[in-house]
């Protein structure tokens, strides 16, 4: 079953998501939720190159590459 990327946001509400940043010299960053992930990605879509989000989630990982999370940025963006 493919989830719409709406969904995600609300599945993975208190799971926790790590933003990778490939860019040298730039930290992973650990969220409690996946909103809140993307919302720092929101934030910093402009200053860094290459971001992946790592969902930790009971049913085993997910990677949101950088695709879906322009996705998922554009919905955040439009429901705040």
């Amino acid at each position: 079953m493919v989830m719409k990327m709406a969904d995600k946001l609300s599945m993975y509400s208190a799971t926790n998501s790590t933003v990778y940043c490939w860019t040298p010299g730039t930290p992973n960053r650990t969220f409690s939720s996946l909103e809140k992930a993307v919302e720092y990605v929101s934030e910093h879509i402009d200053q860094i190159a290459t971001l992946e989000v790592f969902v930790h989630g009971d049913d085993g990982p997910e990677l949101i590459d950088d695709r879906e999370l322009a996705k998922l940025v554009k919905i955040l963006r439009a429901t705040h």
